[in-house]
């Protein structure tokens, strides 16, 4: 019974790892800023509140541009954008005169939190109660404003080059819609992950999303504490599985077997990534774990902004 039901995730996991796109190496020559956060792809995403206020322009100031969103055409920082009222996705392009570059930026407006009822339910789907009093005063530990709906259209739109919104759905049993956080933080890290394997001569197309964003409804099902980053979209537990694609991590380190010593490979070598500075700001949790009767080796990541290892 348990070999099936690392069976049955194993190949759920191949699923969601096949939705991924062969890696795409692309970065602009002149990243874009959205409010503080520096984007240096041609696609990304952004989330904001309904009627929410965000400015864009590039990182040289030197440059100039259109933007265009919701209909609306403007010169790229010009003045302080409005985010529609109406949740959804609001693709926002970005064209860049002097550089010639053009940018997607997946606007997603957010469904406002106060809709979740009293059952905890926001159109059906379960989202729990967030614990009311932040951790340590943290602030990164506030109840979220909004959630992210996401609909079967919207389920492969790209959040950044090399990876889908539905890759970071909670896990649990549900139909759509459902709803999601993602930290744009914790994409950039995954980007820098990514881009530096393959730089260093480790070919990989991309990470499979064991776990992204938990709901505190499945976090709590599960066992797991109240306070772990998934429920905040600030986490993800990965693996990569290029060769062959089976739904389990590849043998990293080249011993011919599958287990824990791979997920520490990754965490290795993410860990010496961090310590030489390559996430700034980014810095998080990383964690080790091992094959059990439900799942293969993993890797868990986060953007909590001080360092932990586990």
């Amino acid at each position: 019974m348990l070999y099936l039901q690392r069976g049955v995730l194993a190949a759920l996991l191949l699923v969601l790892s096949l939705n991924a796109y062969s890696w795409n190496a692309q970065r602009l020559a002149t990243p874009l800023v959205i409010d503080e956060l520096i984007v240096p792809f041609p696609e990304f995403a952004y989330y904001v509140m309904p009627g929410q206020e965000f400015s864009v322009h590039f990182k040289d100031a030197q440059h100039g541009g259109q933007l265009a969103l919701a209909g609306k055409t403007m010169a790229v920082g010009s003045a302080p954008l409005a985010a529609p009222q109406k949740p959804g996705l609001y693709p926002m392009q970005v064209s860049n005169i002097a550089g010639g570059e053009s940018v997607i930026i997946n606007v997603f407006v957010m469904v406002p939190a106060t809709d979740v009822n009293r059952q905890g339910l926001l159109n059906g789907y379960r989202i729990g109660s967030y614990p009311a009093k932040a951790l340590r005063n943290n602030p990164i530990y506030l109840p979220p404003k909004g959630f992210v709906e996401v609909t079967e259209s919207n389920f492969q739109v790209r959040v950044s080059p090399n990876f889908t919104l539905g890759q970071f759905v909670s896990k649990q049993a549900q139909g759509f819609p459902k709803y999601v956080l993602l930290r744009p933080q914790m994409l950039l890290k995954l980007e820098n992950i990514l881009a530096e394997l393959n730089r260093q001569g480790h070919p990989t197309d991309g990470f499979v999303i064991m776990s992204g964003y938990r709901t505190p409804w499945y976090n709590k099902s599960i066992g797991n504490v109240p306070y772990s980053r998934h429920v905040w979209g600030g986490a993800s537990d990965i693996f990569i599985d290029d060769q062959p694609r089976d739904g389990v991590m590849d043998d990293l380190n080249g011993d011919g077997k599958i287990n824990r010593a791979d997920a520490q490979w990754l965490a290795a070598f993410i860990d010496k990534m961090s310590r030489d500075g390559a996430f700034g700001p980014r810095i998080g949790g990383l964690g080790i774990y091992g094959s059990n009767s439900a799942h293969g080796p993993f890797v868990h990541v986060d953007v909590r902004g001080n360092r932990a290892r586990w």
